[in-house]
């Protein structure tokens, strides 16, 4: 009952920004970052909105003070490329505000809360694109701005 509740909750979050702006349901995790790396970041909207689907490889926060939360999520995805080959995309989502509090503990519990986004989980993202970040061997990332996290997909 309680991820209907979630589910109903995200999809009414959409439905509603759907009817005061745009929301970009063809984007993809692969088609950003893919759109990232060969440097046609032009054709993607900034002010408009998408659904970004993956499976968190990693989590940090930036910082800790509930009143100026923020963090940041790396999804990743991956895709046969044959049968010998994994294309994997990433991108980093960026979370600011005390609502995602619960989701990203600065420490670990030992009574973990149910609204945690545990590593290796799949989620859910609604999010506008910032830019794009790049690794320590120069890859391109690109960093979305997290609006509402569905997890547990």
């Amino acid at each position: 009952m309680k991820k209907f509740i979630v589910a109903v909750f995200l999809l009414g979050s959409v439905f509603t920004l759907s009817a005061q702006s745009n929301i970009n349901f063809d984007i993809t995790l692969k088609k950003i970052s893919t759109l990232v790396t060969e440097g046609k970041t032009d054709v993607i909207n900034p002010n408009q909105f998408m659904v970004i689907e993956g499976t968190v490889s990693a989590r940090e926060v930036l910082n800790p003070d509930k009143n100026k939360f923020s963090a940041v999520l790396e999804l990743s995805a991956g895709q046969w490329e044959g049968t010998e080959k994994i294309d994997i995309y990433h991108c980093y989502v960026r979370l600011d505000g005390s609502e995602f509090v619960p989701m990203i503990p600065v420490r670990r519990s030992r009574k973990p809360n149910p609204a945690e986004i545990k590593l290796n989980s799949k989620v859910l993202i609604l999010a506008k694109y910032l830019g794009y970040n790049e690794d320590e061997k120069g890859n391109k990332i690109p960093v979305l701005q997290g609006i509402k996290v569905r997890k547990g997909l």
